[in-house]
């Protein structure tokens, strides 16, 4: 379990860095309407969206080939080679000036903050992580990791869920910091979502670039 849990970690923690996903759950906090049912509703929508991809990505694995196989295989170099491509296409998206889907989800959310019923941001936390591609593909690296490796189901489950509260922090320690210590969580906050506002593509292209590198690396040292 150690050597699954150390493939997986890095994996985790680049899909967990999320501005854009950290900035619309700050951004419903920000809000003075019921901004803890709000926020737990953002929670659990991102959460019903990775549970759901967690069950398709392991399936999609499971079929692709078998547990357990050696490593050095070209199956598992070419999943990983195919990542980088995706990240490396989304560092690129992210120089351009249009929005992305996700800052599109935050300033509709935005649009909504007076409004909307608390069932809708739901569907805004849904959204936000069906969007946030960059976290899927990592969260994706990892399910591969996940469904290849040799170790028992207990200990595979074990990492999936470390996995799946990782990727989960950006949504989860805002609203958790509101619920435990109310208004004083307010001042670092606001500090982190202004710094989080102004410097969000920059952030998400750092991580698309550095883990698209890691995941070549993985690739060559995958090859047969």
């Amino acid at each position: 379990m150690g050597a699954l849990l150390t493939s997986v970690l890095p994996l985790a923690l680049g899909a967990a860095i999320s501005p854009t996903l950290l900035a619309l759950q700050l951004l419903v906090l920000s809000s003075s309407t019921r901004r803890l049912a709000r926020g737990w509703a953002v929670a659990a929508g991102s959460a019903l969206v990775l549970a759901s991809f967690s069950l398709l990505g392991l399936t999609a694995f499971d079929h692709i080939g078998p547990a357990h196989r050696p490593h050095h295989s070209l199956r598992d170099s070419v999943i990983c080679f195919a990542g980088a491509g995706l990240l490396g296409f989304l560092a690129l998206r992210s120089l351009h000036r249009r929005p992305t889907p996700g800052e599109k989800e935050k300033e509709r959310t935005a649009g909504r903050l007076d409004t909307a019923p608390t069932f809708w941001f739901l569907g805004a936390g849904a959204v936000g992580m069906l969007v946030n591609f960059s976290t899927l593909v990592l969260f994706a690296a990892a399910l591969h990791e996940i469904a290849r490796s040799p170790v028992g189901t207990l200990d595979r489950s074990a990492v999936l869920a470390v996995l799946f509260a990782i990727t989960l922090v950006p949504v989860l320690v805002p609203v958790g910091l509101v619920t435990a210590f109310g208004d004083r969580a307010d001042p670092p906050l606001n500090t982190a979502h202004a710094f989080v506002t102004r410097h969000a593509r920059t952030i998400a292209t750092a991580v698309e670039v550095v883990f698209a590198a890691y995941l070549v690396w993985k690739g060559v040292g995958e090859l047969p």
